[in-house]
């Protein structure tokens, strides 16, 4: 029942913070607001509170990652469908029933495949092996590559930083190490660190991590270890973790707007909260839908694999998030990527491929499941925290091979293959009494 009433004060707020502050602020970046009928505007918020229904308190990693998935883009995604979208709204509801019947039957899916198994030190310390030494590899591949460039930048400066590392060229065997580096192995190391106290780790990823900051300008970098503390505390509860996540931001809202003045530092923590965690998700799945409508789907091509085997890709050498950065910033250089629902749904087959789409992903949360049976729940909720981000901002192809998904599916199922099962205790013997 809290988690019910969380779920409906969230999207109260999330509805207050585009009126309030996302449209009148930010209106020139076509964050436009069409004000809604009061039956659309319910029937949203119905939408938007159904799949709660489908939810059901468990420790499972796999229900973090779809708590994430409901509290940051679900929610912003119905709303921003209703605020900036024309379209006649018979017709818009049925693409947000589609996104409702998708996120319920991801809700219910999280809670399989988790398999109890022993977790051993031996284990544990051989996966450190091979999490070390990829690591120290990808970090000097990282050096070797952009050691011209590297400097530690404000946030302000840090796009300059981004311009230099986009021209240098990499191998595919080191762009994928690098990329893994940030998504994969600092994560292991956070995790390593924090829920197995093992502080030499937690200083290993933090050295990593202002490495990569210094090298690609990735901001990300900076917030990881701040980004993994609050996943370590959402998962300190257990099986509360998506109570705990929207009862944090519905607060967060609330203190943001109200005690934050819209200038200096108050203005950026407000433009972070607001527009990047709450509006940009909904804007960007709502861009897709409109732009790839009209302009043409991909049937699936934007996924490497797939455009190599059929050269259907109709967009040419830009990616979906630079087509949408061409038609509403004017330029290339800006890249809205998306999640699953805009970029393998809308993009791909348009609302239909929200239905489509659907089995895969929870396909792949049945994997993190599987995958992690012999790990404590938060130590994977952890180190899966850089692959759940990537899920939430780019297509699943690109989650599962530049943000970790299939080497930390990898690493861990190895452990758990060959790790001893728990076994019941045998029933005492009563014949004798």
């Amino acid at each position: 029942m809290s988690t019910a009433v969380y779920a409906i004060l969230y999207v109260l707020c999330v509805h207050f913070a585009y009126v309030d502050y996302i449209h009148p602020t930010f209106e020139y970046a076509h964050y436009i607001y069409l004000p809604p009928q009061p039956a659309a505007l319910v029937a949203t918020y119905f939408l938007a509170w159904l799949p709660i229904v489908a939810y059901s308190r468990s420790i499972a990693p796999a229900q973090a990652a779809v708590a994430l998935i409901y509290t940051l883009s679900y929610v912003p995604i119905q709303l921003s469908l209703l605020f900036t979208v024309e379209m006649d709204y018979v017709r818009l509801a049925g693409i947000q029933l589609m996104l409702a019947i998708s996120m319920m039957v991801l809700f219910a899916i999280a809670n399989t495949g988790r398999k109890l198994t022993q977790q051993t030190a031996s284990r544990f310390t051989n996966l450190d092996y091979v999490i070390g030494a990829l690591t120290a590899l990808s970090v000097a591949l990282l050096l070797a590559s952009n050691a011209g460039h590297m400097r530690l930048v404000s946030f302000e400066d840090v796009y300059d930083l981004r311009l230099e590392a986009g021209t240098v060229e990499q191998s595919f065997v080191s762009a994928y190490l690098i990329s893994w580096l940030s998504y994969c192995f600092i994560t292991y190391l956070y995790a390593r660190g924090l829920v197995h106290k093992k502080w030499i780790y937690l200083v290993a990823g933090l050295v990593a991590s202002f490495l990569m900051y210094a090298a690609t300008g990735a901001k990300s970098m900076i917030l990881l270890l701040p980004i993994t503390l609050g996943l370590s505390w959402l998962c300190k509860s257990g099986r509360d973790f998506l109570s705990r996540l929207l009862g944090t931001m519905v607060i967060a809202i609330v203190a943001v707007a109200v005690l934050l003045p819209d200038d200096g530092l108050g203005m950026w923590i407000k433009s972070i909260v607001f527009v990047r965690i709450l509006g940009s998700p909904g804007w960007v799945a709502s861009k897709y839908l409109e732009y790839f409508g009209a302009e043409g789907l991909t049937y699936y091509s934007h996924v490497g694999p797939i455009n190599a085997l059929t050269g259907a890709y109709p967009f040419g050498n830009l990616s979906l998030g630079q087509m949408i950065g061409l038609a509403y910033s004017g330029s290339a250089e800006a890249n809205f990527n998306a999640s699953f629902w805009a970029s393998d749904g809308f993009a791909a087959l348009g609302p239909v491929g929200v239905l489509v789409i659907t089995p895969v992903i929870a396909g792949v949360l049945y994997l993190v499941n599987r995958s992690t049976s012999h790990l404590d729940s938060r130590f994977a909720v952890l180190w899966m925290g850089g692959f759940f981000i990537a899920l939430l901002n780019v297509p699943l192809s690109t989650a599962l091979l530049s943000g970790g998904g299939l080497i930390v599916f990898l690493l861990a199922w190895g452990l758990t293959s060959s790790g001893p099962r728990c076994r019941r205790a045998p029933a005492p013997d009563t014949s004798k009494s």
